[in-house]
């Protein structure tokens, strides 16, 4: 199974200042997580910091540490910590840049782990750290028997995306990956490679944005749509043909098919299921991205719930068309908003509402009330066609994904926060972009980072499709 560790990016920054002060000496901390486990894999998601002070050293080198680690692990704090059901993580600095962990590392750890292992009956995984001078992290798990394993992927998420992983830089990068390489530099193109990206919609934008992701070497996807090819849907959907609608072949095999047919080294999982599903949520879990390509309320919510609780970086791409009758367009409107940790959420930002969910949720389970109270004007309207320009889709995808591609290599002259919503409308020729606000909105920030933990989590795990 494979592990992956996730801070935020205010979490990281506290972490490295602790354990770097200045001083050519090493530092420690404790971190306490929360995890999930996805389909492949575990996800690790740091909750709360403990940040030895220098006083509290019995010795310190720059490359020895001697603390009394029983200090801050008190029987009251232990069975706080097994209550919460949470993992204990230790990190520790290495100023002299010895980029592995070392003879000691492994003898205080094998020794340390072995007694924290034991105050707990679930058999969570608890982990020790190292930080470079760099502040790249380098991360494994210790068995009770002291048994190291490492932990493939650390990630830090916020208005830029840094990932760390244990694979080596590809030395040898084939012909169709050149430019990728040229453009944003080797370790950019080993990097995408071994990323896993989520995308959940697979029609007009959601094709658009697998083209994009192919195209750019990515290394795995996860694609999740429950519907099949209409030949209403050849005019956008990327690589569809008549024959798929004939066949009723769905949207997320015929992106696989195509995609398997370029002859380019990726690797794809399909999910022919809605996004409240229980193997849904699992294989998301796994991504270290996911893009949004859903035009409902509903999916949105689903999955800003699932993006929050297992700090999922989450780039959501829109289109807003509207028909004059007369022929012509009267609005023609794209908008892409990322969704992090510590950013704004999409219900703060008005791309949908509480009174949207409600009536989705009504016009799926109960379409008679639906119609009653929409024409009374109780419920929203929802479900309603409107025009698709796949040139108008293709301008909400591009700036998603370059917006993608800045937090992952920093290119913009502005910061990136300025960028967390753009807009574009192409009836008034204009360009908006801005920082969206801080902070998740109230229903999702008591759930951040608590994995299945979370309520909102298990109640879409609850649902009864998924039975």
């Amino acid at each position: 199974m494979k592990t992956s560790l996730t801070l935020r990016e205010s979490t990281y920054k506290r972490l490295k200042k602790h354990l770097y002060p200045g001083s050519d000496l090493e530092f420690t901390a404790i971190m306490l997580c929360h995890y999930g486990q996805g389909k492949a894999g575990f996800r690790i998601m740091v909750k709360e910091l403990i940040l030895i002070p220098e006083n509290k050293y019995n010795e310190q080198t720059s490359s020895y540490l001697s603390w009394a680690f029983s200090e801050y692990m008190t029987p009251e704090k232990i069975e706080k910590i097994d209550r919460e059901g949470l993992s204990i993580f230790t990190i520790h600095s290495h100023p002299n840049g010895y980029n592995r962990f070392s003879k000691t590392d492994d003898k205080n750890d094998t020794e340390m782990f072995h007694a924290i292992n034991h105050w707990f009956e679930d058999g969570r995984l608890n982990s020790s750290a190292i930080m470079l001078p760099n502040g790249k992290i380098i991360a494994r798990t210790v068995s009770d028997k002291g048994r190291f394993s490492p932990i493939q992927k650390v990630s830090v998420i916020g208005e830029n995306i840094k990932i760390w992983q244990q694979a080596r830089e590809r030395d040898t990068i084939p012909n169709y990956g050149l430019r990728v390489s040229q453009t944003f530099g080797k370790g950019t193109f080993s990097l995408l490679k071994e990323l896993k990206v989520g995308v959940i919609g697979c029609s007009g934008t959601g094709s658009i944005i697998v083209e994009l992701l192919m195209r750019n070497c990515i290394g795995k996807l996860v694609l999740v749509d429950p519907q099949a090819v209409e030949e209403k849907n050849l005019n956008r959907i990327i690589n569809a043909k008549k024959v798929d609608a004939e066949e009723n072949m769905y949207k997320v095999e015929t992106l696989k098919t195509a995609i398997l047919e370029t002859g380019i080294d990726i690797q794809v999982d399909t999910y022919i299921k809605d996004t409240n599903n229980k193997e849904v949520i699992e294989a998301l879990t796994d991504c270290d991205v996911i893009f949004g390509c859903v035009d409902s309320a509903t999916g949105r919510y689903h999955l800003e719930c699932i993006a929050t609780a297992y700090f999922i970086p989450y780039f959501d791409m829109g289109v807003y068309l509207k028909a004059d009758n007369k022929g012509g367009i009267s609005h023609a409107d794209v908008a892409t908003h990322y969704i992090h940790p510590e950013s704004s959420s999409l219900i703060t930002r008005g791309v949908y509402t509480s009174e949207q969910l409600t009536a989705e949720e009504w016009q799926k389970n109960d379409k008679d009330y639906y119609k009653k109270n929409r024409i009374a004007g109780y419920l929203e309207a929802v479900g309603e066609d409107q025009p698709a320009v796949i040139s108008v889709n293709m301008l909400a995808v591009c700036l998603g994904f370059n917006d993608f591609l800045a937090r992952l290599h920093k290119f913009r002259l502005d910061d990136n926060s300025q960028f967390n919503t753009q807009k574009f409308q192409l009836v008034h020729g204009a360009y908006l972009h801005q920082d969206s606000g801080k902070g998740p909105a109230p229903i999702f920030k008591k759930y951040l980072g608590m994995g299945e933990k979370s309520f909102l989590i298990q109640s879409l795990k609850r649902n009864k499709d998924n039975h």
